[in-house]
């Protein structure tokens, strides 16, 4: 993949973008939860404290206006009894103003400022409130006695003291305002910022989407050519063509495109020859089918005609007779060998499966060709690892297989030789087998044609064995492959799959 390729560029864009979108998504969440804050201090706080000492003040006022008249009453006791209510209702009053400022405690250096101010103002206002009960009780007895001067004396005293807490209580108002005000300022700056950051996000959207626009229709200008190669390819010209990679993925496009019309090309031949060999299957299957019945016949008559001539007089015209026929006996199960063959080739096999050990197998088939293997001087060895597992396996199929590549080995070391066959535990539970040889070797040329069905090296093969097996094998869900073993010979690597594996490999020949 290219360092600076366009996905990468325009994903850079675009991340770009998601983290211009994602700074504004945090501030914004922050300016709402800071908004939220502010809102509750002032609906828990701040609005019933002005609501408290606005009631306060109102009392206070009122009370002032009675202590300033008190002296000129008619009725000294209507008076005494209207303070005494105002002062017991104060409490409540002043009990509120505490509680609204309780409910600051949380809201900020500046809020818990001025309400350590206001508690202050409030801790004197209590405080006062304490000392002057007794002027008021020496206020009420003044008036009842008809003292005047000591009244007036008293009553003034008290509206010093009670305009001190009043004055005290505008000054927590005063402190409420400024609070509130400060949050005022605090929401107007938030909107603005607001405001800025989303014009800046829109102005950095159609930047970076102009510019993403730009890039990818001067990136995508060469599709066209692309675009006009399809179109040659689709009206049949398969004839790879020479891409010019400019360094983009529209380059590595053009080249990649031209690889897949010479691989359409090769697997267009490929088709076509297998459908010639589909067709030359068929032909065989019904030629075979047709010589097989008068070819059973020839074998059943040169078997009578053998023993008949077994029974007569032993001269040399009757030995010569009994090699002729022993001759034509062996050519027509020669015929009968090959039919076999081409119908095999020509009906796909389709094994019947059940857990099988191949390492089993494989030692009855090397006893079973121990003789013919000593006669051809070719020294068999069997590796079998111990954890090798059994695999699905149709025994009769798999011994074909096996038989097959075994002969062919000991046909290829014609002056004798060794022939090893490995067992061991392959990928995913299989098993992998192994059979190598060193006879001369499969030169490299003819190699990759040797499963090809009809492709032989040998003066009398059929070149159906290797086709055959690889049929086989494929069949089983598994791969066969050929490769030179050094210094020399042949390996046929084969891979059966595992009883847990669901889908079967592909088939090689390398």
């Amino acid at each position: 993949m290219r360092s600076f390729s366009v996905t990468r560029r325009l994903l850079f864009g675009y991340a770009l973008l998601l983290m211009a979108f994602a700074v504004t998504m945090s501030l914004g969440v922050r300016d709402m939860r800071n908004a939220a804050e502010e809102s509750a201090l002032l609906r828990k706080g701040l609005v019933p404290l002005q609501l408290s000492v606005g009631q306060a003040l109102a009392e206070q006022n009122v009370l002032l206006t009675q202590l300033n008249h008190a002296t000129a009453a008619k009725n000294p006791g209507d008076v005494r009894d209207w303070v005494e209510t105002q002062r017991r209702s104060r409490p409540l009053t002043l009990a509120a103003i505490r509680e609204a400022l309780d409910a600051l405690a949380d809201g900020g250096s500046a809020v818990e400022r001025m309400r350590l101010e206001a508690r202050s103002e409030m801790d004197a206002i209590e405080e006062r409130q304490t000392s002057e009960a007794d002027a008021y009780s020496r206020l009420f007895e003044a008036l009842l006695s008809g003292n005047s001067e000591r009244a007036d004396r008293l009553a003034s005293e008290l509206v010093k003291v009670e305009a001190d807490t009043a004055s005290r209580l505008r000054a927590v108002r005063s402190k409420a305002e400024t609070a509130v005000e400060r949050l005022d300022q605090a929401a107007i700056l938030r909107e603005q910022r607001a405001l800025q950051l989303l014009l800046l996000l829109s102005f950095a959207t159609l930047c970076v989407g102009a510019g993403i626009s730009i890039y990818a229709q001067r990136m995508l200008r060469p599709l066209k050519l692309v675009t006009e190669r399809a179109k040659s390819v689709a009206a049949g010209d398969l004839t790879p063509k020479v891409a010019v990679d400019d360094g983009s993925e529209i380059g590595e496009l053009a080249g990649t495109f031209e690889k897949m019309v010479g691989a359409i090309r090769d697997a267009r031949s490929e088709v076509v020859q297998s459908e010639r060999l589909a067709a030359i299957g068929k032909m065989a299957a019904h030629i075979t089918h047709e010589i097989r019945n008068p070819l059973s016949a020839m074998s059943l008559n040169l078997e009578l005609l053998e023993s008949e001539l077994s029974e007569g007089a032993v001269d040399d015209a009757a030995l010569e007779k009994r090699e002729l026929v022993k001759a034509i006996k062996a050519e027509a199960q020669r015929l009968a060998r090959l039919s076999e063959q081409y119908l095999s080739l020509a009906r796909r096999p389709s094994p019947t499966l059940a857990n099988e050990s191949i390492s089993e197998l494989l030692a009855e088939l090397v006893e079973f060709l121990g003789v013919e293997m000593r006669r051809a001087k070719v020294h068999v060895s069997l590796v079998v690892e111990s954890d090798a597992p059994d695999v699905p396996l149709d025994e009769s199929l798999a011994r074909q297989a096996f038989l097959n590549l075994m002969r062919n080995a000991r046909e290829a070391m014609q002056d004798g030789g060794n022939l090893t066959i490995s067992v061991k535990k392959g990928a995913d539970l299989g098993v992998e087998v192994l059979i190598e040889d060193d006879g001369p070797g499969i030169p490299d040329a003819v190699r990759a044609s040797v499963f090809d069905p009809f492709f032989t090296t040998k003066e009398r093969g059929t070149g159906l064995g290797l086709a055959v097996t690889r049929e086989i094998v494929e069949a089983h869900g598994g791969t066969i492959s050929c490769s030179p073993r050094l210094p020399r010979g042949t390996t046929f690597r084969l891979c059966f799959r595992g009883p847990n594996e669901k889908a079967p490999l592909s088939a090689h020949a390398g």
